[in-house]
């Protein structure tokens, strides 16, 4: 979709400043059209009704903003929060009431009506059906306290306004919901895709190493027997020529062709004292490529190299918190344990951020009678029972087959993960 017939889209400032400055404006003009005719005895107890009415529909704002920010922007429908229960009641019970304190007329009440709905909006903290009957019991008892056909269209008319204010709410709780769905589905992109790039730079290393002990080990032992050769070849020529020195008269019947004069010492010094510096220059060359094979295999299993890549999983949950506390002494070289390592934190944090609603997390790492204990705790308040999914279940029977020990636990009414695995001595 291109710019010029994309729809256009209000920044959530600019919205919620639109919204508050409705809201506060449909509540002002129901306050003054309430105290518009009341009566000088009842004024006090009216003002008291309406600073009641704006006090309550104020505090369930900051109620579900609150709940909105401290659960990550995750939005839970609760049928039995009795704080959202007592505020809307006293919001409405306090409009209702209004009406025959402020001894409001007939005509008056679709403008009182504005009054009431305002907190229409926060029903969203219930589910659909909970909410529409709620509604529904609030314009009937609102448009009870008038007569006539009066009675019958001020019912409709709250009905509908606080329908409308209600399903505005939810669009924004659905649309702000569906931001952090976006939002979790790219951190879990990226904390696979930084999974993969440590496995593939981990099997690059390890391909580079076999390919120098392979490749190059083979090519300098090639280069070393055919340097013995020479070495050999060169020790029986100037065998040979000192013997052809020493006995001329045997050779006699020879023809002149055949008795060329001898290689000179001088040129067997040359070629010789080369060789045994070619020779020596392979064996230093095998000790290097020993020590960068070794380099490479200490790289490819190293402990600094788990824990950057266990930071930098970490940071790609850029919805979460993460504190790591990973002690020096808790040292992972194995590649199998890496990857399930990895598996199992990812799942981890990919668990807080689709179901606890929690943004903060603490993983621990530790050596510990002779295993690595490795616990990760869930900040956020958990209520309820665990249950396991495929995927942790999947990293479960990983764990197990390495004779580790896997187990879940509640303390504090925070969630607990603790893992144990025995030590891989390489």
């Amino acid at each position: 979709m291109n710019r010029a017939t994309s729809p256009v889209r209000l920044p959530y400032i600019l919205r919620v400043g639109i919204i508050i400055l409705l809201g506060s404006s449909a509540w002002v003009l129901g306050a003054v059209a309430a105290l518009w005719h009341v009566l000088q005895s009842t004024f006090l107890l009216a003002l008291v009704l309406i600073i009641l009415n704006g006090s309550a529909f104020c505090l369930l704002a900051w109620l579900g903003t609150h709940e909105l920010l401290s659960r990550n922007l995750s939005w839970r429908v609760d049928n039995r929060d009795w704080r959202f229960w007592s505020l809307l009641l006293l919001s409405h019970g306090c409009g209702i009431a209004l009406i025959p304190v402020a001894s409001v007329p007939d005509e008056m009440g679709p403008l009182v009506a504005m009054l009431l709905v305002n907190s229409a909006s926060m029903a969203v903290r219930f589910s659909a059906p909970v909410a529409v009957t709620y509604h529904l019991l609030v314009a009937a008892a609102f448009a009870a306290q008038f007569s006539g056909i009066w009675a019958g269209w001020i019912f409709a008319l709250c009905l509908i306004q606080q329908w409308v204010l209600w399903s505005f709410g939810l669009s924004i709780v659905l649309e702000v919901s569906e931001v952090k769905r976006l939002r979790i589905l790219g951190d879990e992109l990226r904390m696979a895709q930084a999974q993969i790039a440590e496995s593939e730079r981990r099997l690059e290393r390890r391909s580079m190493r076999h390919n120098l002990h392979d490749n190059m080990g083979h090519e300098l032992a090639t280069l070393h027997m055919n340097l013995q050769i020479l070495q050999k070849q060169l020790e029986r020529t100037v065998a040979e020529n000192t013997e052809f020195e020493q006995g001329p008269d045997e050779h006699a019947s020879l023809s002149p062709q055949l008795l060329s004069p001898p290689a000179s010492p001088s040129l067997t010094e040359r070629l010789s004292t080369p060789l045994r510096e070619a020779r020596a220059a392979t064996k230093r060359l095998f000790a290097v490529l020993d020590s960068v094979v070794n380099g490479l295999r200490a790289t490819s299993s190293g402990q600094g190299n788990f824990v950057d890549a266990l930071t930098e999983l970490i940071e790609q949950a850029s919805t979460l918190e993460v504190t790591l506390q990973w002690e020096e002494t808790a040292v992972v070289t194995d590649a199998q344990q890496t990857d399930t390592l990895l598996s199992l934190i990812r799942e981890f944090l990919t668990n807080i951020m689709k179901h606890s609603g929690g943004h903060r997390a603490t993983i621990t790492g530790q050596y510990r009678n002779g295993e690595l204990q490795i616990t990760l705790l869930d900040e956020s308040r958990f209520c309820g029972e665990w249950s396991a999914g495929n995927g942790l279940s999947g990293v479960a029977e990983r764990i197990a087959a390495m004779d580790g020990s896997f187990e879940v636990d509640v303390v504090d009414q925070r969630l607990l993960w603790r893992l144990r695995l025995p030590e891989v001595k390489l």
